[in-house]
Order: structure tokens, then sequence, then C-alpha cells
């Protein structure tokens, strides 16, 4: 008698069923892979303006930059960051102004999209699904300007704090 070569059905039926097993188990978490990336990205996207929120802040006041006000509106500053005399950087109340923020944010990827809404808010983020705009994928960070759409007379300390710029992380539909 030859000996026999190759699976019984039995044990191929048993290999699938393991193999089955694997793939119900393993492939909610590679999925999911995708979604965490982009929570990261913005993530560090709403780390990086804070920072150079402070960084361009503390520039401001340094005596070797130069500065300039604009002329009728006692709440915004010109910065000239690199010192060639272009004042290329806006802030409202010692903040990057929202428009300056999408100018500088430099991200080298066509997947992330930027959005802005009224005068006081930019959003950056992904356009997902059968959503046409980047707030309405709900994958987005939002950043608002100091002050919100209003134009203070002046930018003193006592008001400072409560209308700092302001950040947001939503990530519902990532």
């Amino acid at each position: 008698m030859t000996p026999k070569n190759g699976f019984t059905l039995i044990e191929l039926i048993i290999v699938i069923v393991i193999v089955g097993i694997l793939a119900v188990i393993a492939a909610p978490r590679l999925l999911s892979f995708g979604a965490d990336a982009r929570i990261k990205v913005l993530g560090q996207l709403q780390a990086s303006v804070k920072e150079a929120n402070q960084l361009v802040y503390l520039k401001s006041k340094m005596p070797s930059y130069s500065v300039k006000a604009v002329s009728g509106r006692a709440d915004l500053t010109d910065v000239d960051l690199d010192g060639d005399g272009t004042y290329e950087t806006r802030l409202k109340c010692g903040y990057l102004d929202n428009t300056d923020v999408s100018k500088r944010l430099d991200y080298s990827t066509d997947t992330l999209a930027s959005q802005e809404e009224d005068v006081d808010k930019v959003y950056f983020g992904y356009v997902r699904g059968n959503n046409s705009t980047v707030k309405a994928s709900n994958c987005y960070f939002m950043y608002r300007q100091a002050y919100g759409s209003t134009n203070p007379a002046s930018c003193d300390a006592d008001s400072a704090a409560s209308n700092a710029a302001s950040y947001a992380l939503v990530t519902t539909g990532c």
C-alpha cells in the first residue's frame, strides 16, 4: 500500500475555521490603524499651533524683533520674524491671527485640507465619506483666534486670559 499525501477534509475545515477566527479578531484592529493615524496627525497639528503661538508671542516681545502696529486696529500687530524688513506675521492681541495659521502650517499631503469659517476660525482635517467640507466630516482640529470675531479697542491683561486663542480637536468622524 502506498502512503497518502495531503490533508483530510476535517483537517482543512479546522484550519479554515481557525483562519476565519483570526481574521475576525485582527480585521477591526487593522482597519482602525487609519483612524488612529488621522487622530495622531490632528493632535500633532494642534500641538504645533499651540507651540507656534507661544513662540511668536515671545518673539514679538523681544527687542531684537521688529514689530509694528496695524493702522486703525489697536488689537493687531505685525511682526518681522526673519529680519528681512517684511512684516509677514500678524498677531491679534499677541496670538496668531487665524489666516496666519493657515499660511504657516506646512503639511505635505493632499489628504489634509483646511477650511475657514467666518473671520475667526480655521479647520484643518480630512474630508471623509460623503461630506464636502472638513467641518462636516467631524475629523478636524479647529483654531479660533483670540477675541473671536470681535475687534477690541485694546488688548489688556485683564481680559486677555478669558479671550485667548482656543483649540478644539474633533475625532468622531475619523
